[in-house]
């Protein structure tokens, strides 16, 4: 493999340690001075490297970097941009251009599809070029990998929110709370709400994903049973909820509203849920919904999260300079009773475009809560313990009133 340039982007929504995989490539491409020479960023992403607007990374130093990769949001920036062909060329025409060997792109599907198609374009006309990409999103949905760099963090928050909006509603009703979480396709980031409760009774009650289909009925019964026994519910639904006519829940589903991709928005299905609960049941209900915030709170982040994101960017760069192209790295659980992840990889053509919904053993027989079998499977990612709060011994009065 011949020496040259190394450039890395992120793309795709970011994550609370999005910017710890970006200082992992750049702390090891550093080591590798005999194999690679500047380490280039691409500014907004592919938006940027189609346009040139480059940054040198080795210039930056290096407490700065460290503590950038604390820090919220893409710090190159990020960019949805619907690829067409023409890109793919402009793209291997800048590489070029800059004597860029090492393609290093952090991201979720829509990115791990686009390093593919840049490997491949590299590959038939002879460009020697080591694409890898580096897994990224909270959504949890890249298929081949344990889990992905910045779902534990989202996890960890949402998991957060519902056991304090519990406490909110234990102490002051309106009895029906209906919490919306992020997730398009799947319901990897509802159910982490799950991490949430203590105790038999504790929020939330009822989680709903979009793996299993909705039914508005089921639903408003389920409520009526909890509350019955409760007097109160707290209830997390994904996003990506839809009718029985393939339609999100309170989602915008108009042409206007489309977004890059074309796809409808989701978004909105706590609100209608709780209009409908107020509507039917007679409850009062509120819905909130925490949104971008999952992916930005970094006082939330997994110390886990931040180890595993590190991990994979500094293996990225290893994987290339040893002559590894067109896979992505992934996160492998070892068997046993301790938790322990180790870097793997995938061929791109594999990940590209694929989603991983949460598996049917994960979801209760009713599809309105999870199982144990998940709960096993997310606290190790979350590592960090949800903030526990201590609660009032109430010793009742027992004193006489005064004459």
């Amino acid at each position: 493999m011949a020496s040259g340039n190394l450039l890395v982007a992120q793309g795709g929504g970011p994550t609370a340690v999005v910017n710890c995989s970006l200082l992992g490539v750049v702390e090891e491409a550093r080591r590798m001075k005999t194999k690679i020479g500047k380490i280039i960023g691409a500014l907004r992403s592919i938006d940027g490297l189609l346009e040139e607007d480059l940054v040198d990374l080795g210039k930056e130093s290096p407490v700065n970097l460290r503590k950038i990769s604390l820090k919220p949001g893409a710090a190159l920036g990020s960019c949805r941009r619907k690829m067409v062909e023409e890109d793919y060329g402009r793209i291997l025409d800048v590489l070029k251009k800059f004597d860029v060997r090492y393609f290093m792109y952090i991201g979720g599907n829509g990115s791990m599809h686009t390093v593919h198609k840049v490997d491949q374009l590299a590959r038939s006309v002879g460009y020697e070029l080591k694409a890898i990409g580096i897994p990224k999103t909270i959504d949890n949905d890249l298929a081949y990998t344990d889990h992905c760099p910045g779902f534990g963090s989202a996890a960890k928050y949402f998991a957060s929110v519902t056991r304090e909006i519990g406490l909110d509603v234990a102490s002051l009703p309106p009895p029906i709370s209906v919490i919306e979480t992020l997730g398009r396709n799947t319901g990897w980031l509802a159910a982490s709400a799950s991490l949430a409760a203590e105790e038999e009774g504790d929020a939330p009650n009822l989680i709903y994903v979009p793996e299993r289909p909705f039914s508005l009925e089921e639903f408003l019964s389920d409520i009526s049973d909890v509350y019955d026994k409760l007097g109160r519910a707290v209830i997390v639904v994904s996003e990506g909820l839809k009718d029985e006519s393939g339609l999100y829940l309170g989602g915008v589903n108009s042409a206007a509203a489309r977004d890059g991709f074309g796809r409808d928005l989701p978004g909105g299905a706590a609100s209608f849920l709780a209009a409908k609960i107020s509507e039917q049941l007679k409850l009062r209900a509120r819905s909130e919904k925490p949104g971008l915030a999952a992916r930005t709170a970094a006082e939330y982040a997994s110390t886990v999260d931040r180890k595993e994101a590190y991990l994979v960017g500094k293996t990225a760069v290893r994987s290339a300079v040893k002559g590894q192209s067109g896979v992505m790295m992934t996160l492998e659980r070892e068997k046993g009773s301790k938790y322990r992840c180790v870097v793997g990889q995938v061929p791109l053509n594999n990940v590209a475009i694929a989603e991983k919904p949460l598996p049917p053993d994960f979801i209760n027989t009713k599809g309105n809560f999870v199982t144990e079998a998940f709960l096993n499977y997310c606290r190790p990612i979350v590592g960090d313990a949800i903030k526990s709060f201590p609660v009032l011994a109430k010793h009742r009065l027992n004193m006489k009133p005064a004459r």
